[in-house]
């Protein structure tokens, strides 16, 4: 999976990214300011959730 293959991003209060990564069935959400991530469920609304209660800054 690439970095270039982004569905949709999310900005947490604190300013990081939480980005949804993906191609074809593989699909990747992760956190860049505390790095959590997941691969499992409904990304884009794990990836919105977890934007509107993370507080990390960017790295």
């Amino acid at each position: 999976m690439s970095k270039h293959d982004i569905a949709v991003r999310y900005r947490t209060a604190g300013g990081a990214i939480v980005t949804v990564y993906g191609r074809h069935f593989e699909y990747r959400a992760e956190c860049g300011g505390c790095r959590e991530w997941t691969l499992s469920g409904d990304l884009k609304r794990w990836a919105h959730r977890h934007a509107t209660r993370c507080l990390a800054l960017p790295r």
